[in-house]
């Protein structure tokens, strides 16, 4: 059996990667490993030492194992949101949750305790 003498990835066109296309931040959200002292103790009032620091943009956050997983509990949550919304044509202006929604809550002596009317 011969072997091509053709390089088939030479021929093709190659395009470049735009991260721009799938949004601002993409290109700078990264992560670094935590080494030394953070890393193995905890730094009170903390109880879990500090696995490494989610970059997003100019913003850099030291972060605990416990913080990684609410990090990613609350973006898969976002995104069900934002999926759902779409589906129930929920994403024009004027649609979706409202939130001028005012309430006030009572204890059980009748003392206003909370609310977010001015």
């Amino acid at each position: 059996m011969q072997k091509h003498k053709q390089n088939f990835k030479k021929n093709r066109p190659i395009s470049k990667f735009d991260p721009g296309k799938y949004g601002d931040l993409w290109g700078s959200i990264s992560f670094e490993l935590m080494t030394g002292v953070k890393a193995t103790n905890p730094i009170p009032p903390s109880t879990q030492p500090k696995i490494g620091t989610l970059v997003v943009g100019k913003h850099r956050m030291e972060i605990t194992f416990s913080e990684s997983n609410r990090i990613i509990e609350q973006l898969y949550d976002a995104q069900n949101i934002y999926n759902t919304a779409k589906r129930m044509n929920m994403l024009e202006k004027g649609t979706g949750t409202p939130r001028d929604i005012e309430f006030t809550q009572y204890d059980s002596d009748g003392n206003i305790i909370a609310t977010n009317k001015k």
